[in-house]
């Protein structure tokens, strides 16, 4: 509703009603060079939970409850570089009950953790020490996910399950 109200004197002066949250976020598809080792990253290190493989037998649907996340096989034939943290093709942010299991959990892995602080992008320096808030790691394919125990991390996230 923050941008809604930012916005408030068009709707007013237009006298419109204001509008209703008619979306909402329930599916995203990445690609995937190893589907079955970005399904062991996404189920052991984020704690997603595997669902089904699709019909066809060529993607893996994954789910926190609410949200569902497809892996998608990544064509043989086409190419995808990776790039550097920060211009990358996607990031997503996911919020935790415990930011030192995930941490824990990423580096008994092996996963690339990026960044010690989400907002900040402050270096890791001490893999022994889990940051106070939050961290940015790279999946199997250099997408890069924000990954942060605190529940006001993006402030206009609500409706989130009970810690």
């Amino acid at each position: 509703m923050i941008g809604i109200v930012r916005f408030a004197p068009l709707y007013i002066a237009r006298r419109l009603p204001y509008p209703r949250r008619v979306a909402w976020l329930r599916h995203l598809a990445l690609r995937c060079r190893d589907m079955e080792r970005s399904r062991e990253f996404y189920t052991e290190v984020i704690g997603l939970e595997f669902f089904d493989y699709r019909p066809q037998g060529d993607s893996i649907d994954l789910t926190d409850g609410t949200l569902n996340i497809t892996l998608l096989s990544h064509p043989p034939v086409m190419e995808r570089p990776v790039l550097e943290e920060g211009n990358e093709y996607i990031h997503f942010g996911i919020i935790v009950r415990d930011l030192a299991e995930v941490w824990n959990r990423a580096k008994a892995w092996g996963a690339s953790i990026s960044k010690g602080d989400v907002k900040d992008r402050t270096e890791v320096e001490d893999l022994d020490t889990v940051p106070d808030c939050s961290f940015k790691i790279l999946d199997p394919d250099g997408n890069v996910i924000d990954i942060t125990a605190n529940r006001e991390e993006w402030r206009c996230v609500t409706n989130l399950p009970d810690a």
